[in-house]
């Protein structure tokens, strides 16, 4: 008996599974909120927040006095590096086969592990703004070095490996792989700042390229799904019914 061919769709998805707006929406907005320190602080506080290598007498006065300023600034990191774990959560939806699967498994440990860091610095910010009136001197100087070092060093050596790993995902051209190294050395070179307060400026470095390389990342994958050239790993699923020739 003559028949035609139909496929039914079972917990079907977009195509990569609402990996493009995740990955456009969290690459952005990682960049914007964090950008948004640069303005939010400045206008809160009475004047710049003394740097980690600055006396912490100098420091616990700030936080003392710039309590609002210092919550501000927690919660739009925050709020950044919540979109980085939605980019990170849209480049493991867009891995298909396993090869993919295996890289972004890899890559995403370092990833939320990027996001721990920077919300655990978040969290030290807002105890320094609880505790710097009556804390003692050298209590601060351990939370502020604490708060440096996950939010600032920490964090960007960990957002430097993803990226790093996340390029090899097989779809990625020649030109996001070779600027992830662009973004990875700097990234990891930023540990000397540990030793020499000087090399701080490779945070900033290794921040910004790390975050530019997001966005790098989410127009390459965008393009390839909806070109299909880069297919989704959670696709909808088919089967195919035979059914007499005619039916509708």
């Amino acid at each position: 008996m003559a028949a035609n061919e139909r496929s039914l769709a079972h917990g079907s998805r977009p195509q990569g599974g609402g990996a493009a707006w995740r990955l456009l929406a969290g690459s952005i907005a990682f960049l914007v909120f964090y950008l948004s320190v640069s303005f939010v602080t400045p206008s809160l506080a009475s004047d710049a927040l003394p740097l980690p290598n600055d006396p912490a007498a100098e420091t616990r006065a700030w936080y003392a006095g710039n309590a609002a300023a210092a919550v501000a600034t927690g919660v739009c990191q925050l709020l950044s590096v919540a979109f980085l774990a939605l980019f990170v959560q849209g480049l493991v939806r867009a891995a298909a086969g396993p090869e993919r699967e295996r890289i972004a498994g890899r890559a995403r440990a370092w990833g939320y592990g990027a996001v721990a860091l920077m919300a655990a610095s978040s969290v030290l910010s807002w105890t320094l703004a609880a505790v710097a009136s009556s804390a003692s001197v050298d209590t601060v100087s351990v939370l502020r070095t604490a708060n440096f070092i996950a939010g600032g060093t920490a964090h960007v050596v960990a957002l430097g490996v993803f990226v790093l790993l996340a390029s090899r995902m097989p779809g990625f051209g020649k030109g996001v792989r070779g600027f992830a190294w662009v973004v990875a050395v700097p990234a990891v070179a930023s540990l000397i700042s540990i030793v020499v307060f000087e090399g701080a400026a490779l945070i900033l470095l290794g921040r910004l390229l790390g975050m530019i390389w997001t966005i790098s990342a989410a127009v390459s994958v965008t393009r390839g799904l909806s070109r299909g050239t880069w297919p989704a790993a959670r696709g909808p699923r088919t089967m195919t019914v035979l059914s007499p020739q005619g039916e509708s």
